[in-house]
Order: structure tokens, then C-alpha cells, then sequence
């Protein structure tokens, strides 16, 4: 399990597609230009890239969660 998971709300979306201009590989849209995540659990390698479409969208509709710790 990676260590974090991206996810989009849609309700609080406004379509500015800032996401997916800088993250392509992880947002995508629907019909109306609502965020959709293509990649709900990415690689640490996409972390970056995640962070900042977070950071930068208008309506803070992106969001990462860590994920919890395996527990032994």
C-alpha cells in the first residue's frame, strides 16, 4: 500500500481543470468538466504532482489522505 490516496470531490468542483493541466496522469473530467481521479492510490512517484494540483485548485476539491499505518 502506497502511502497516500488522492481524492476529488465533485461537489465542490468548478471545472477550472487546473488538475488535470498538471497532473494528467492522476485527473481526468467528466462530460461537465468535473474532476475524476484516474489514479485513486498512485505511486510515491506521482506525489509531487499530486501535491501541487491540490495546492492549486480553486475550489480545494483535490484533496490527499495518508494512508493508515499496516498495523503488525
Amino acid at each position: 500500500m502506497n502511502g497516500y490516496r488522492v481524492e476529488g470531490d465533485a461537489d465542490s468542483c468548478i471545472a477550472s481543470q487546473q488538475c488535470s493541466a498538471v497532473a494528467p496522469a492522476l485527473f481526468g473530467h467528466d462530460e461537465y468538466g468535473v474532476v475524476v481521479v484516474k489514479q485513486p492510490d498512485p505511486g510515491e512517484e506521482l506525489r509531487e504532482s499530486a501535491e501541487y494540483a491540490a495546492r492549486i485548485c480553486p475550489s480545494q476539491a483535490i484533496r490527499l489522505l495518508q494512508s493508515p499505518e499496516p498495523m503488525d
